[in-house]
């Protein structure tokens, strides 16, 4: 029987000294592919009111509109609705948000009616207000670190938009005055949020050239030129040994109707600035945020056709899943209305990955959109739903 033991320890060392030489040949083709992930959450959070309802004019004049929108905003309470969405994040943990629509609201008491002269010749009040009173940004982060959340705002990718001020004032039925007039201020930004311990790098930010512009009357004879600024925030972020570009947009609104209308002459400016702007890059890009736009063969807006034009694909369209139409938009402005009313897909993410990935497949679903993921009162979290997106492709 001895004869059989140096077979045995030969066979051994044969099968050590295979493996060992299989180990030590070059990694194959197959070898070299490498399987990326990145799930990614689009967000507006909703400044709680509609603030052109100043150009629809009240009673007693503009002082009064700002007023009653303010009190609107108020009333849809970013505070509470900060809550839910942070829940939202909790719940779907994302390692990229971006978010529009995070506003910077500041007073002052009273009004200094401080009024400049452009070099057009039109007047703009001075945004000089700077007592805050709701700070989007930090509201929210606060509500995310305290469920253990740690997330940061990659400064360079904060787009700063509007930065808009109007005076305002309660009257009474007579239009006498109820309270000092005070100036309230409203700073629109688009921020890029990560998760701290991530990596970033190439973070910008950018306004859009051609933007919309409102005239509101201050008192007869003397109309306010306002510019409703928009743009766009990118970074690198790297997870584990790969790198992908993220672009958080918010777009000018349109007309859904009219294809010719000035809003969507300004959307269509805005998309081709941005794309043109964002696309020089070799890293896999995903565009995401608040498009104004829908795939409706029906809709005017050309946002959406523009994207997919320009090479873009709408993840949502290659999702895994049951059918499901992915409305996004948009609940009362009050935010109570009890049944959900989106309607429309404008919340969008877009990817163009390099020539040599294979996308696998996609999860992307709508959050936010669910009579649970209301707030304590019963307000929907905002006016638009989230839309969070697993991206995952292999090289």
């Amino acid at each position: 029987m001895s004869h059989h033991v140096p077979l045995r320890i030969s066979l051994l060392i044969l099968g050590l000294l295979g493996t060992l030489a299989l180990r030590a040949q070059p990694p194959s083709e197959t070898d070299n592919t490498e399987v990326f992930k990145i799930d990614m959450m689009t967000q507006n959070l909703y400044v709680g009111a509609d603030v052109f309802r100043i150009l629809e004019g009240s009673e007693c004049g503009p002082l009064e509109s700002v007023f009653n929108i303010f009190q609107t905003v108020q009333g849809t309470n970013f505070p509470e609705r900060a809550e839910a969405i942070a829940d939202l994040v909790l719940h779907n943990k994302p390692q990229v948000i971006g978010l529009q629509e995070v506003s910077l609201i500041r007073s002052q008491t009273p009004a200094d009616f401080e009024i400049v002269i452009n070099p057009d010749g039109t007047l703009t009040y001075l945004p000089n207000a700077g007592d805050v009173v709701y700070d989007y940004l930090q509201i929210l982060l606060d509500a995310l670190a305290a469920r253990g959340l740690d997330y940061v705002a990659v400064e360079g990718a904060i787009s700063e938009n509007a930065d808009v001020e109007f005076p305002m004032a309660s009257f009474d039925e007579v239009c006498n005055f109820t309270s000092i007039p005070m100036d309230l201020r409203l700073t629109d930004r688009d921020v890029i949020l990560v998760r701290r311990g991530l990596v970033t790098a190439n973070a910008t930010n950018m306004n859009f050239a051609v933007n919309l512009v409102v005239e509101v009357p201050l008192v007869p004879g003397i109309d306010l030129t306002f510019e409703f600024t928009r743009g766009f925030g990118a970074v690198d972020v790297q997870i584990g040994r790969r790198t992908q570009r993220v672009v958080n947009v918010h777009l000018e609104a349109g007309d859904a109707a009219d294809p010719g209308s000035p809003l969507n002459i300004i959307q269509l400016l805005q998309t081709m600035e941005m794309i043109g702007a964002t696309s020089d890059t070799p890293l896999p890009l995903g565009v995401l945020g608040d498009f104004n736009s829908s795939p409706s063969p029906l809709d005017a807006r050309p946002a959406y056709a523009t994207m997919i034009g320009s090479g873009y694909l709408d993840l949502w369209t290659v999702r895994q899943g049951p059918p499901d139409p992915g409305d996004t938009c948009c609940q009362e402005e009050l935010l109570r209305n009890e049944v959900s009313q989106l309607d429309e897909r404008i919340d969008l993410v877009f990817s163009r990955l390099p020539a040599d990935s294979t996308l696998l497949p996609i999860r992307s679903r709508v959050v936010g959109d669910a009579a649970n993921d209301k707030t304590a009162s019963g307000m929907w979290p905002s006016d638009h739903a989230g839309v969070v997106t697993t991206l995952k492709f292999k090289r």
